[in-house]
């Protein structure tokens, strides 16, 4: 029997469930790549936050609607209204209490990526205890390729990759699934068809970890790097506002829309 967890009803663009005590939390944005806006960072927040203190909740699993992509990272309609660096501080306060809502949620919390994961789309995913993927996905940090700076994402693999981190953000690519499995960011590669069900098995097995000495210690591994996240936040909200004070991800942007029409104009005829 499926039910939306209490008190948080579904929206269009958040799809919630709960099988067998896992919440499951699906971006339902398949128009923009189910990248995601600060709307829908709030609602994962709150979805969270309640299940974290649900009794009925044992787990919770992150993917996204369709197989193209399980986040394709900000959707950057919602950047391209900043005029200057005068709105970040807002918008990324926003972004850090969605982070901060994943990083001490108290139970198992797992990444079915079904499709592209870039940017922060591939940011959040470092948070989860467990990453499930298929042979044909593709990940990483790439935003830098829309002129916005590669701050927070680089200390995140930096905190796995070591020094790779540099390489990996400085030329924002993608890497394939087993790239990103040899280098930790994946755990587990099946078959397209199976990343939810691999899912559900793996926060089954989480879950049924003895769950006081879970919970304590993923609150002690979000308090061992607390200092490093909270400096890494503030590095980035400085970088983005310098660049947007002189401009320089506006053109970006406004680069990547005027292809996007460019190709749909010749798509059409």
């Amino acid at each position: 029997m499926l039910e939306a967890p209490q008190n948080q009803p579904n929206s269009d663009e958040l799809l919630s469930e709960v099988r067998e005590g896992v919440l499951i939390l699906k971006i339902n944005r398949l128009n923009r790549y189910n990248a995601w806006t600060s709307d829908v960072r709030d609602q994962l927040a709150g979805h969270l936050t309640a299940a974290g203190g649900d009794p009925g909740i044992r787990a919770a699993i992150l993917t996204g609607a369709g197989d193209k992509a399980f986040c394709s990272g900000q959707d950057l309609w919602e950047l391209q209204a900043f005029k200057d660096g005068s709105e970040i501080g807002s918008w990324l306060g926003r972004l850090t209490r969605c982070y901060d809502a994943v990083r001490q949620f108290p139970k198992p919390f797992i990444a079915a990526v079904n499709g592209v994961a870039a940017g922060s789309g591939f940011q959040v995913t470092q948070f989860c205890d467990f990453v499930v993927t298929h042979a044909g996905v593709t990940m990483g940090q790439t935003e830098i390729n829309s002129g916005l700076p590669s701050i927070f994402g680089t200390w995140l693999m930096w905190e796995r990759v070591g020094r790779r981190a540099i390489e990996l953000s400085l030329q924002g690519r993608l890497m394939n699934a087993e790239e990103a499995r040899s280098l930790g960011f994946v755990h587990e590669i099946v078959p397209q068809e199976g990343v939810l069900s691999a899912a559900l098995r793996a926060a089954e097995r989480l879950s049924k970890q003895p769950q006081v000495a879970y919970s304590l210690s993923k609150r002690a591994n979000t308090l061992l790097d607390e200092d490093r996240y909270r400096k890494a936040i503030a590095m980035a909200m400085e970088a983005y506002e310098q660049a947007f004070n002189v401009g320089a991800p506006q053109k970006e942007i406004e680069r990547f829309f005027e292809c996007r029409r460019y190709r749909k104009k010749l798509a059409e005829g």
